[in-house]
C-alpha cells in the first residue's frame, strides 16, 4: 500500500489551502524491488525494505529520498553483482538523500563495492559493509562530495582488482570536500598493495572529520594499518580508539603532508600500536608535517617498540605536541624530529594504566585531568557519550583528560 502523510497545511489569509505529501513506498508490496521503487519516488519521498535479501545494484538517481531497511542490517541484505556497485551515489545526491539499516554484501565476489559516492554529499548510516572486494574504498568509495557516514559497521571488506592504488579497505576518499566519518566501526579490512589504509585512506580529502570512531584488525600492505592521509589532506582526527591494526609503516596513523598543507589534527584519540612495524607503532608521520598538531591524545607504543615517529627526510621541524601521553612499555615515546617534545609543553612519557583491555583509565591514572581545556575541536562529550570534562581527581580542578575516554569518578 502507498500510505500519504500530510507534513504541513499553509493557511493563508485568502483561506487557501497548501499541502504537502510525502509517500512511503514499501517494498515488495508496492514495489518489486528497491530500484523500482526508486525509480517510482519523488523527493521527499521514502522506500521502506521488508526482510530478505535483494539480489540488485541501486542507484539514488539524484533524488532526496530515504531507502530504509524496515527491520534493520540483521534482516535486510542487498547483494550487488559481481563487477557492479552495490549503492551508487552520483547524481549529486545531497544529505537528504539517506541509506539507512542494509547489510550490503559483495560476497566475496571480485569488483564489488558496498556504497559508491562520485561527487555527491548522501548520508550513509546504520548499515554493515561487509565481503566487497574493490580497488579503492572497498566498503565505501568516495569522489568528490561531502557524504556523512555515521554509525555503520564497515567490516571485512579487501581492496584489490587493480595494482597499487591508495588503498583504502574499509572507506577511500579521494579529493573529497568535507567528508564526516563519524561513530563507526572500522574492523578487519584489509588496504592490499594500495598506497595505504587498511581502515581509511585520504588521498587529497580536503578537510575530512574522522570523530568517534572505532578502528581496530585492519591491514596492509605498505602504510596505516588504520589510517591513511596524503596529498593535502587536512583532517580532523578526533576521539577515536585505535588498535591492533597491522602495517610495515604506521600500524595506527600514517601521514604524509606535501609542501604548503597544514595536514592532520589530532584530538582526544586512544592510538595503541599494532604490528609490523618497529616505528611510529601508533603514529607515523612524514613530510612536512610542521604544521600538525597534536592535542590531548593518548599515543600507546607496541610493547618494546617506538610509538611516534616523526620522519626528517622533507622537514626537520616537527609537528606540535601539547599535553600528549606518547609511551611504550620497554620502548621509546617520541622519536625523530619530535623527540625533543616530550617533557615540554604538558607533554609526558608514562603507563595511561588502563583499565584491563578496554582503552578506558582507571583510577589514579596519570591521563586524568592532564589535557588542556584551550584545545580546539574539544568535544562536549567523550566517546562513550559522557561528559567530556569532569574533575577526575576530586581536587576542585576541572581538566579534560588524555585520550577517548573521560574518567568518571
Amino acid at each position: 500500500m502507498r500510505l500519504r502523510l500530510l507534513l504541513a497545511l499553509t493557511i493563508t489569509a485568502t483561506t487557501n489551502i497548501n499541502v504537502f505529501a510525502r509517500t512511503i513506498i514499501y517494498v515488495p508490496s508496492d514495489q518489486p524491488t528497491i530500484q523500482a521503487a526508486i525509480n517510482a519516488a519523488h523527493n521527499g519521498d521514502s522506500v521502506v525494505v521488508s526482510p530478505g535479501t535483494y539480489l540488485e545494484n541501486i542507484d539514488f538517481l539524484g533524488k532526496a529520498i530515504t531507502v530504509k531497511s524496515a527491520n534493520g542490517p540483521s534482516h535486510t541484505t542487498i547483494q550487488g553483482n559481481s563487477g557492479n556497485v552495490t549503492v551508487r551515489f552520483s547524481n549529486g545526491e545531497q544529505t537528504n538523500s539517506v541509506l539507512k539499516g542494509f547489510t550490503l554484501s559483495g560476497a566475496g565476489v571480485p569488483l564489488t563495492t558496498g556504497v559508491l559516492i562520485l561527487n555527491s554529499s548522501p548520508t550513509v548510516l546504520g548499515n554493515r559493509i561487509t565481503a566487497n572486494h574493490w580497488c579503492d574504498g572497498a566498503g565505501i568509495s568516495v569522489t568528490g562530495g561531502s557524504p556523512i557516514i555515521r554509525t555503520n559497521v564497515i567490516t571485512g571488506n579487501f581492496h584489490d582488482q587493480c595494482s597499487g592504488g591508495i588503498g583504502g579497505g574499509g572507506i577511500a576518499i579521494i579529493g573529497g570536500a568535507n567528508a564526516q566519518i563519524i561513530g563507526n566501526v572500522i574492523s578487519g579490512n584489509d588496504g592490499g598493495n594500495g598506497f595505504g589504509g587498511g581502515g581509511i585512506s585520504v588521498d587529497a580529502g580536503g578537510t575530512p572529520t574522522i570523530m568517534n570512531n572505532i578502528i581496530r584488525n585492519n591491514t596492509v600492505e605498505t602504510s596505516g594499518g588504520a589510517i591513511t592521509t596524503f596529498n593535502g589532506t587536512d583532517a580532523l582526527i578526533v576521539q577515536n580508539l585505535i588498535y591492533n591494526n597491522n602495517a610495515p609503516q604506521g600500524p595506527g596513523i600514517y601521514f604524509l603532508v606535501p609542501s604548503g598543507a597544514r595536514g592532520p589534527t589530532l584530538v582526544n584519540n586512544t592510538i595503541i600500536g599494532g604490528t609490523g612495524s618497529t616505528q611510529g607503532t601508533a603514529v607515523f608521520a612524514s613530510g612536512f608535517d610542521d604544521q600538525v598538531q597534536f592535542y590531548n591524545n593518548l599515543l600507546i607504543g607496541s610493547s618494546g617498540q617506538n610509538a611516534v615517529y616523526c620522519d626528517s627526510t622533507y622537514d626537520l621541524v616537527p609537528p606540535t605536541f601539547t599535553t600528549n601521553d606518547a609511551f611504550s612499555q620497554g620502548g621509546t615515546g617520541l622519536l625523530g624530529t619530535c623527540a625533543g617534545q616530550k617533557g615540554v609543553n604538558g607533554n609526558i612519557s608514562v603507563d595511561p594504566q588502563f583499565v584491563s583491555k578496554n582503552a578506558k583509565l582507571s583510577p589514579g591514572s596519570p591521563a586524568i585531568d592532564s589535557g588542556t581545556n584551550s584545545s580546539p575541536n574539544l568535544p562536549g562529550k567523550d566517546r562513550a557519550g559522557k561528559p567530556r570534562i569532569v574533575d577526575g581527581n576530586n581536587d576542585g580542578i576541572t581538566t579534560v583528560d588524555l585520550g577517548a575516554y573521560e574518567y568518571q569518578p
